[in-house]
This record gives C-alpha cells, sequence and structure tokens, in this order.
C-alpha cells in the first residue's frame, strides 16, 4: 500500500483526518483515561446486577466504580474486592450503592461511603479503614455507622417494625423498662 502524501491526506475527508488526530494524541498521553476501577466483583452467585432500573448481569471479574448501585435477586450474592483490600459480600435480596469511593495507594488516603438501601451486607476492611477510620462509613435507611473494627455484618431492613411491635414480641419481661 502506498505511504499517503500530504497532498492527498488533506483531499481525505475532515472525519479521517479527525479520527487519526485524536488515535495519534491518545497515543502519545498515557493519562488520557484514567482506571476508575473502585473495584472487582470476585464471586457471583444467582442474580447480580449493576446500575439502576433493570440494569446489566454482573460476571466476576467485572470492575464495580464509585456512584454504581450493585442489586442481588432472591437467590443472589456477590463478593467484590475493592483497591484497598475491602471486601464487601453482598447476601440475597440486597441493594447498595457504592456512593463514594476513592483511595490512593501511595498515600494511603482516601474514603469511602457505602448505602445498604436493603437487605445484608458483610464487610472485611481494609488499608483505607485501617489509616484513616473516619472516613470508612457505612449508611442504612435508619444509621450511619462509623467503622472501627475490621470484620462486621450489617443489616437493612426497608420497613423497619414499629417499636411498640418491636417491644412487645422481643423485649424480655424482666426489662427495666417495665418497672
Amino acid at each position: 500500500m502506498p505511504a499517503l502524501s500530504a497532498r492527498r491526506l488533506f483531499r481525505t475527508s475532515p472525519a479521517v483526518v479527525l479520527a487519526l488526530a485524536a488515535s495519534v494524541a491518545a497515543a502519545q498521553s498515557p493519562d488520557i483515561a484514567p482506571d476508575t476501577r473502585a473495584g472487582t466483583f470476585k464471586q457471583v452467585q444467582g442474580e447480580v446486577r449493576l446500575g439502576g432500573g433493570d440494569g446489566r448481569a454482573v460476571q466476576p471479574g467485572e470492575a464495580v466504580r464509585a456512584g454504581e448501585r450493585i442489586r442481588t435477586g432472591q437467590d443472589g450474592a456477590a463478593s467484590m474486592v475493592l483497591k484497598d483490600g475491602t471486601v464487601m459480600v453482598l447476601g440475597p435480596d440486597s441493594t447498595a450503592d457504592l456512593s463514594q469511593y476513592r483511595f490512593d495507594s501511595t498515600t494511603q488516603e482516601g474514603n469511602l461511603l457505602v448505602e445498604l438501601l436493603q437487605g445484608s451486607m458483610r464487610v472485611v476492611t481494609g488499608l483505607l479503614a485501617r489509616v484513616n477510620p473516619e472516613r470508612f462509613k457505612v449508611k442504612t435507611p435508619t444509621a450511619v455507622v462509623g467503622v472501627r473494627g475490621t470484620d462486621f455484618i450489617v443489616e437493612a431492613n426497608p420497613r423497619p417494625e414499629p417499636l411498640y411491635y418491636y417491644l412487645r414480641h422481643h423485649w424480655s419481661d424482666d426489662s427495666r423498662l417495665r418497672r
């Protein structure tokens, strides 16, 4: 194939010239598309979806990014490992938003905010919680948890039972409230 002369190159369509220029520029600058991956799905069982609405089905090895919603079905469960080594496992019929996640492996600075909307989640913390425990938070519809431990389970019921029902059925008779 003969080499393109400058004159012939200028006769080609402007779209082709722009596409060639963009590909050359992208090849020369290494920071064009930084990896926005917060972590990776390691195991997926049953129905697991990523994103709002119907979302898309998740496979092991796929990326999870800050701002994404993870949903598991009645028979679903998913485990993911974040960049700092934090392991999160979502149980069946769960919905969680990875609202904020940033981790710099050089300085070990960053933050994490997970909003568990319903279901259950087990978390084994990584470097981020060890270095900056005040920046590692889990939020549910009724509480915000500041993490101080390294392994914990959080449950969120979207329809919490009323206090009177809880006290009537779960509170023991020898409690101090009845005095």
